[in-house]
């Protein structure tokens, strides 16, 4: 874009000046910086546009600690939990609370009415999350009623009838782990 975005302003008879030109590309790029700067300042007011500086900016007035490897998704995702809770009056709300955080399929979770209990059990992938699920919910839930995250680690069960060729033909993977043939290395 250069100086034309500076020099259209100006009369004709100064706008070829080699110093006009110079203070122009100077000019342009300062312009460009303030849009840029003025976009995301647009978009960081919403929380599903919002830059990972914005996401951040919005963690720590809500009191989240981030993760230092998360990426804006992750981010967008912790803000967006932390920012839609309420206390969870039916089953429903509950299990698509953890939908969005988790992921369909990640989790499974069982309501024992007669020992008040409550247990989330989450997929291996979820582990970094399993904190951040008890803090939450311990906040939510009624007092009375026992709260247990926990993570599915025996997946013994599910491999168990398999073979080591049935594993290797079958593209298993391990959580989000792949399996790998190391044999032929």
């Amino acid at each position: 874009m250069g100086a034309e975005r500076y020099t259209k302003y100006l009369p004709p008879m100064v706008a070829g000046l080699k110093e006009f030109q110079k203070m122009g590309s100077v000019e342009s790029i300062i312009l460009e910086e303030m849009e840029q700067a003025k976009c995301d300042v647009e978009a960081n007011q919403w929380i599903q546009t919002a830059t990972k500086k914005g996401l951040l900016r919005r963690m720590h007035m809500m009191g989240l600690q981030p993760l230092q490897e998360q990426d804006t998704e992750a981010l967008r995702s912790d803000v967006l939990a932390k920012w839609n809770a309420h206390r969870p009056y039916t089953w429903w709300i509950l299990c698509h609370w953890l939908d969005a955080y988790c992921g369909v399929g990640k989790y499974e979770i069982t309501l024992d009415y007669a020992k008040y209990t409550l247990q989330i059990v989450l997929a291996l992938s979820q582990k970094q999350k399993q904190k951040d699920i008890f803090l939450f919910w311990r906040n939510l839930l009624p007092a009375n009623i026992l709260f247990f995250v926990e993570l599915r680690r025996n997946t013994h069960a599910d491999v168990a009838v398999m073979t080591h060729q049935g594993l290797k033909g079958g593209k298993w993977s391990y959580g989000e782990i792949p399996f790998v043939d190391f044999s032929a290395i």
